[in-house]
């Protein structure tokens, strides 16, 4: 039986992010890109497909460290997902996410590629959890 509550606050956290991802100025892309490793890494049971494992979490912050924030929002990515991005315009970026067995894609768009990527990977976490459960229609 899945920690109803735990993964309830989980799905909280990662949809916070989702939503501040959209907002956040290009000098949060780090904050934003950690917060979302530690999310994926510190994942409740029952979302092990959440999750990211050691060796890619390594090359994670090597990129962070690194300032290629672009690669290391990239790498937080399941190597299953379907992404498809677009720049709408001056300062504007669009990432798609389609997490493996979700019916529909999810959307976000932030100031950077990276926040745009951070956002949309929230909400599919948090969408595909919705689906799978039968809270979100067909």
């Amino acid at each position: 039986m899945r920690p109803t509550r735990c993964i309830a606050e989980w799905l909280v956290e990662v949809d916070n992010i989702a939503l501040s991802s959209t907002v956040a100025a290009p000098d949060f892309e780090a904050a934003h890109l950690r917060a979302m490793g530690v999310l994926m890494r510190l994942r409740p049971p029952g979302m092990e497909d959440a999750g990211m494992e050691a060796g890619r979490e390594a090359e994670v912050t090597r990129n962070l460290n690194a300032g290629a924030f672009e690669s290391a929002a990239l790498r937080l990515l399941p190597d299953n997902a379907c992404l498809m991005t677009s720049t709408p315009g001056p300062g504007r970026h669009l990432a798609t996410v389609q997490l493996q067995g979700q019916q529909r894609e999810s959307t976000s768009s932030g100031s950077t590629f990276a926040l745009a990527l951070v956002g949309a990977l929230a909400l599919s976490i948090v969408d595909r959890y919705h689906e799978t459960a039968g809270l979100l229609p067909n």
